[in-house]
Order: structure tokens, then C-alpha cells, then sequence
């Protein structure tokens, strides 16, 4: 049998995941931003800083965002980490592009609506539920119309003993990214599941 090679982590490596995981938590260039960026900005920005690494004085009309924002030092390596972060940034995500994301909700006449590219999960799946949600990478949240933040709301629905929740707009939970899975009927009343990915750069 061929010898197992076991790699580690040099510098180089460790120094371009660590800007990485600043550019998300130090300069907010979430995974969710990073997403909207589909025309390849992300690697051309990685693909201009390493052109123009060690050259604080030097611009490029390839940089694909405002010009103040390109910031060359004299420092080449440094440079060349935060260009090879950039890249990592665009690697990820491609890995992302197929995963479930946003989808415009079109809700039924009831108020209800499933995702479409959510699997269609029976009573009895939370363990298959759970595993996709891992696969997905998915961070879920739920909020129900009987603890709505406008008690009129919730007080309409449970007083007209009427299945009608379209008028409810679940609430939101806090930060960015969240899209919306499903709004669903329970024995407590509607409730919406709300997702985003996992900010695990």
C-alpha cells in the first residue's frame, strides 16, 4: 500500500486563511455579500491585488470596485496573502453555488409556503432533516405567529379561527442572510423557519 501522506499547514497557508477570517469578521465581507458577487469580481480582485503587490503608488482599472478601495502596500507578502484570500473568497463561492438559497415566496391563498428546492420531509424525519440541514451548511431559526412582535396579529388569527395567515409577516431574525424555508401550519399555530449559511470561513 502507497504510504499515507499526511499535509500540515505551513505559514503561507495559515497566513492567507487567518486574512480570510478577518476580511469576514474584522471588515464584514460576509459569505452573504460574497455571494452577490456572481461576475467573477471576487477573483478579479484577488488577480489585480497580486499584480499590483508591493506597488503602494499603482492602480488598475481591473479592480472591480471602487478604486479607494484597492489598497497596495509596500509590503509584497502581505499583499500577496490578502490576493490569495480573495481567491479562497471566490473558491468558496463556487462551492456554494447550487446549495439551497433565497427564493422569492410566493405564498398559497392560506399564507403557507415550502422553499422548492427543500426536500419534502414526512413527521418522523428529524433525523434526515437534521443531517440535510448540516449538508447544507444552513443555520435555521423559527418564529411563530403566536409570539409575533404586533400581538394584533397574532390576537386576528387565533380569535377568527380562520386558516388565513397571509396577512402575517413573520418576523425576521436579526443580522443578514436569512431567506425564508417554509411557513407551515402546527398544532401552536403557523410558524416560520427561516435559514443562512454558516459563517465558518
Amino acid at each position: 500500500m502507497p504510504e499515507e501522506i499526511v499535509l500540515s499547514l505551513n505559514r503561507a497557508a495559515r497566513d492567507v486563511i487567518a486574512e480570510r477570517q478577518r476580511q469576514v469578521s474584522a471588515e464584514g465581507y460576509s459569505l452573504y455579500r460574497d455571494d452577490l458577487y456572481v461576475n467573477g469580481e471576487l477573483a478579479e480582485a484577488g488577480a489585480t491585488y497580486a499584480s499590483l503587490a508591493g506597488k503602494p503608488t499603482t492602480r488598475s482599472t481591473a479592480w472591480p470596485w471602487k478604486q479607494e478601495t484597492c489598497k497596495p502596500s509596500s509590503d509584497r507578502r502581505r499583499d500577496m496573502v490578502k490576493a490569495a484570500a480573495l481567491l479562497l473568497a471566490e473558491i468558496e463561492r463556487l462551492d456554494r453555488v447550487g446549495l439551497i438559497n433565497h427564493r422569492l415566496v410566493r405564498r398559497d391563498e392560506y399564507g403557507m409556503f415550502a422553499h422548492p428546492d427543500m426536500p419534502d420531509f414526512d413527521e418522523g424525519d428529524g433525523d434526515k432533516c437534521k443531517a440535510w440541514i448540516a449538508e447544507q451548511g444552513l443555520q435555521v431559526k423559527m418564529v411563530s405567529l403566536e409570539y409575533h412582535s404586533d400581538e394584533a396579529v397574532s390576537e386576528r388569527y387565533f380569535e377568527a379561527g380562520d386558516p388565513d395567515c397571509s396577512y402575517w409577516e413573520p418576523d425576521r431574525p436579526d443580522g443578514e442572510g436569512w431567506f425564508c424555508l417554509s411557513i407551515h401550519d402546527t398544532d401552536d399555530g403557523p410558524v416560520c423557519w427561516w435559514a443562512r449559511r454558516e459563517v465558518t470561513p
